[in-house]
């Protein structure tokens, strides 16, 4: 359902938060939202947004202030290589970037320019694309109070991809440091597909193949590596998915989500969607506060 935000907003005032966000869920997902008694993951997080303000969080979803969370708390290596920060886009040398590199605005979530060769690159077109983003507040898209207070920055990294162009996305489902699940993402940028894992590796077959089956993923032969990364990055919160990518070897750290898709991304098959939620207490939030402050971190 792709409403423009004015829409939304008007609807919202209408129906009112909670039967507004009722309605949509129940258009995504197909099966009902229960607030009273949530059990999958989707479910969760729609508790968690209309019941908690995760504002205290917001330095661990900026997309440069938390490299200083990962470099105090897994080292320097797991980071990518950084280019550059900016307030403006006009600030940018493009003349001194590399040849590929990834832009992104550091207080949202997929407002990122990939560039795999800069001398291809409609410049103008970032420009205007990315100032948009910058004068804009992910909040009030997704009313995630986590990105409420965020400033608008411009991050550059290095474009880190293996042999074949892509880029596999590990996403770790993880509760009090303990890992109990993922699904990667690859082939993101073109024929988006996925799989979905227990923690020991064991998959959730999909049941709504459109054509042939996406490749398989094998266990990382350093799995044991991305477990621990994700403890370490993890270990105080109640619930948080922790985002890395594994290529050639190496592990390098994405991004940390605390109400993943905003609760609307549609799992398949449904039952790893309550897979994922089972773990989570929601007994471990406030009415209206996250209980781990970053500075506990």
């Amino acid at each position: 359902m792709l409403l423009k935000s004015g829409i939304k907003k008007t609807l919202r005032q209408i129906l009112g938060m909670e039967y507004y966000t009722k309605l949509i869920f129940r258009f995504i997902h197909g099966y009902s939202l229960n607030l009273d008694n949530p059990r999958s993951l989707s479910e969760k997080v729609q508790w968690i947004n209309l019941n908690c303000n995760l504002g205290p969080l917001a330095p661990l979803v900026d997309k440069y202030d938390v490299r200083d969370f990962v470099l105090k708390r897994v080292g320097e290596k797991y980071l990518v290589p950084l280019i550059g920060i900016y307030d403006h886009f006009d600030q940018i040398d493009f003349h001194s970037l590399p040849k590929a590199f990834v832009m992104k605005a550091t207080h949202g979530s997929g407002w990122n320019i990939i560039v795999k060769n800069k001398y291809q690159i409609n410049w103008n077109a970032a420009r205007i694309q990315m100032n948009k983003w910058l004068k804009s507040n992910y909040y009030n898209t997704t009313l995630e109070t986590v990105y409420r207070d965020l400033k608008g920055r411009i991050i550059i990294e290095e474009l880190i991809q293996d042999s074949s162009g892509d880029l596999k996305d590990f996403k770790f489902y993880c509760c009090n440091g303990v890992t109990i699940g993922a699904h990667i993402d690859f082939e993101r940028y073109e024929n988006h597909q996925f799989r979905v894992y227990d923690a020991q590796w064991n998959e959730f077959i999909k049941e709504n193949l459109n054509g042939k089956p996406p490749p398989l993923i094998p266990k990382p032969d350093k799995y044991e590596d991305l477990l621990d990364v994700c403890h370490r990055l993890s270990r105080e919160f109640s619930f948080v998915r922790v985002d890395l990518y594994y290529t050639d070897e190496r592990i390098f750290f994405g991004e940390l989500t605390f109400t993943p898709g905003n609760g609307l991304a549609v799992f398949d098959p449904v039952r790893s969607d309550f897979y994922f939620g089972e773990a989570i207490d929601l007994e471990n939030y406030s009415n209206h506060l996250w209980k781990h402050q970053p500075s506990q971190c």
